[in-house]
């Protein structure tokens, strides 16, 4: 897969065109090229989505993060749209985890797609999101569709934390459409690569900051014993591969259920130097990575 995603990053650079916007935000788990819909006229798009891990860049919590997320979204003819989340976490500790409150411009152009938007995320304080030390971004995107034989996508993203880290994701893409079109059956492939301060605050706020039961009713986080320091953060690096096969099936062109297994493959572990508060002691550890599968299930409906 490594040769994959040199492959992936090494694709062209292509004029930024529109694309219609069919899909609803999620808080971590982005589509890479989102469903053209040739419709022309304002409407609005409400769906329900359960994940069952939330992994971003290949990079995931020791703990299973599930999300039941609704989302409610406006389109107007002109490309025009703002788009709303909130996540519930679905595990014993079930509680509002997330939100995400996103703007844009979505235009087309012949075979080309493209958006540029920009989004605010709410995490709760004790959530392990390992984007969780995200605040926002600003994002831009762009695809071509060789005459329905292949798509080409390219995405990049400013992610703003205390640092602000860059992100690009590559994809390529084939659709099968079946059924007169109610069908709609997409293997992709993508890269993604980028800096990972996010993901060094994210160890030292969330991973190595556990949570305590102040009372029956309440938690909170405690101060960490042992702090980290990503020395590579800073890099701009291959993160991952992913495969994935997004399914959807739409009825009356206003119901859509979907079904999306993903495979991420994630590349070059985080190097961390581990330091005891208390004795100043440090050591140096390789993060250990692994490959994982997870899914996510959909309805949406447009009005």
């Amino acid at each position: 897969m490594k040769t994959l995603s040199l492959c992936l990053l090494f694709l062209p650079s292509i004029t930024m065109f529109a694309q219609q916007h069919d899909s609803l935000p999620t808080t971590g788990n982005e589509q890479t090229i989102p469903i053209r819909n040739e419709e022309r006229k304002p409407r609005f798009s409400a769906g329900l989505e359960y994940l069952s891990d939330n992994v971003y860049t290949g990079r995931k919590d020791p703990a299973r993060i599930p999300y039941l997320s609704a989302a409610l979204g406006y389109y107007h003819k002109s490309g025009l749209y703002a788009e709303g989340a909130l996540s519930i976490l679905m595990n014993n500790s079930t509680r509002v985890e997330a939100g995400i409150f996103s703007a844009g411009y979505m235009f087309s152009r012949g075979n080309f797609d493209g958006e540029i938007s920009a989004s605010k995320f709410f995490y709760n304080t004790l959530s392990d999101n390992v984007r969780s030390e995200v605040k926002g971004d600003a994002h831009a995107s762009l695809a071509y569709d060789f005459n329905g034989i292949i798509a080409v996508a390219a995405e990049g993203y400013m992610n703003f934390g205390i640092k602000t880290d860059y992100l690009i994701k590559l994809a390529l893409e084939h659709s099968f459409d079946l059924f007169n079109d109610h069908l709609n059956i997409t293997p992709a492939v993508a890269a993604n690569a980028g800096t990972q301060h996010y993901y060094d605050n994210y160890y030292n706020n969330r991973r190595l900051s556990p949570v305590i039961n102040v009372s029956k009713k309440q938690k909170q986080r405690q101060l960490p014993s042992v702090t980290a320091d990503m020395s590579g953060a800073s890099n701009f690096t291959i993160l991952d591969d992913e495969l994935s096969l997004p399914i959807s099936y739409t009825i009356h062109k206003r119901l859509s259920f979907s079904f999306e297994p993903t495979y991420a493959i994630p590349l070059h572990p985080a190097v961390l130097t581990l330091t005891t508060v208390s004795t100043k002691a440090s050591t140096v550890k390789v993060e250990p990575l692994s490959n994982t599968f997870y899914w996510s299930l959909g309805i949406t409906y447009k009005w």
